[in-house]
């Protein structure tokens, strides 16, 4: 689903009823060549239909002739999909996302709240072209805004990955006939990062003490 930069138009910006035989356009989704109707703002952006229809309007970008190779590039490079909708957050066009602050690696410690309540969430962040490669921890004060567009941490480049984590309880499980009846710290901490890591493999190479932060870790 393609989305517009302004919600609505004066109709002295809009252009409707555009045709094109092709060699004009081509879908930003799948660089693809267009032909048929389409429409054109006075920001400059243009979409597939004769007018604008939310559920199957396209983007639509100057055609390139080029090999298939470098449009897989520039996905890579300069373009993130999110929610359906392919960005641009590189390069022209996309200085809309100077606007947000860069991640910065922390290294957290659990609030007297967590503390008595015995489990803190925590807080990683991954370039999304580059998932186990830049992935690292934050706080919560650089993600609380991570939703919202032009504040905190660019959510077009970065993803975000939370999680609780165990603080007390028995060192190790325990159990009762084979029941689990008391969650240990060591025990759910090794299953959390084994479950996170299925996705993030890095996510082992980080969390390498399932003590962190408990009475336990000497």
């Amino acid at each position: 689903m393609a989305y517009r930069k302004k919600l609505y138009y004066p109709e002295n910006q809009i252009q409707r009823n555009l045709f094109t035989r092709g060699g004009e356009w081509m879908t930003l989704e799948d660089w693809k060549e267009y032909d048929g109707f389409y429409h054109r703002y006075a920001t400059g952006e243009v979409f597939t239909e004769k007018d604008w229809n939310p559920l199957t309007s396209k983007k639509l970008v100057q055609l390139q002739k080029r090999e298939e190779s470098y449009f897989r590039y520039l996905d890579l490079k300069h373009y993130v999909t999110v929610k359906g909708d392919k960005k641009l957050v590189i390069g022209g066009g996309g200085s809309q996302f100077f606007r947000y602050k860069a991640p910065r690696a922390v290294k957290v410690t659990p609030s007297q709240i967590e503390q008595t309540d015995g489990v803190m969430k925590r807080y990683f962040v991954y370039k999304r072209n580059e998932p186990n490669r830049i992935f690292f921890e934050v706080g919560y004060d650089q993600v609380k805004d991570f939703e919202t567009d032009h504040q905190g941490i660019n959510q077009y480049l970065y993803g975000l990955v939370e999680f609780p984590w165990k603080l007390s309880g028995p060192e190790f499980d325990v159990r009762k006939n084979g029941i689990l009846v008391d969650p240990g710290v060591v025990d759910t901490n090794i299953r959390i990062i084994e479950r996170y890591s299925k996705k993030f493999p890095i996510l082992k190479q980080i969390l390498i003490n399932p003590r962190e932060h408990s009475k336990y870790d000497r």
